[in-house]
């Protein structure tokens, strides 16, 4: 059981700094006239900072476990307020339909960088588990 009270605090600290983060972006979104349907992409992008932020906290410094996941609720948000901001004169259904044979190619992209990083970790696990 000495696990569980770790996970509660590092839980706690990514929802305290969530909560802060969405009551920013609702008050924000509230003075500046917008819309919770213009101003829904940046609730991800805070989830991303809190995870950040709370693995900072927990391993004192960037780990892969929590930047990565992070940094693409963080992308992601960039992306969605593109369309729900109308920065980009097109609707997302239009984008996708436009653009679809890009999505599986960054998926193929993103799956193939995934499975590098993997095998490289677990050989130099290998390496190191040989030397000791």
């Amino acid at each position: 059981m000495p696990q569980v009270k770790p996970r509660v605090f590092l839980t706690l600290r990514f929802l305290l700094t969530f909560l802060i983060l969405a009551t920013f972006i609702a008050v924000a979104g509230w003075v500046t006239g917008l819309s919770i349907g213009q101003i829904w992409p940046f609730f991800p992008g805070a989830a991303g900072v809190a995870g950040l932020l709370a693995g900072l906290r927990k391993r004192r410094r960037v780990s892969a476990d929590f930047a990565i996941p992070s940094i693409v609720f963080m992308m992601l948000s960039m992306f969605f307020a593109l369309f729900s901001l109308r920065i980009l004169p097109m609707r997302l259904k239009d984008f996708v339909l436009a653009y679809w044979p890009a999505i599986p190619a960054f998926a193929l992209v993103f799956l193939a960088l995934s499975l590098a990083a993997f095998r490289r970790r677990r050989r130099l696990a290998g390496k190191i588990k040989g030397q000791s």
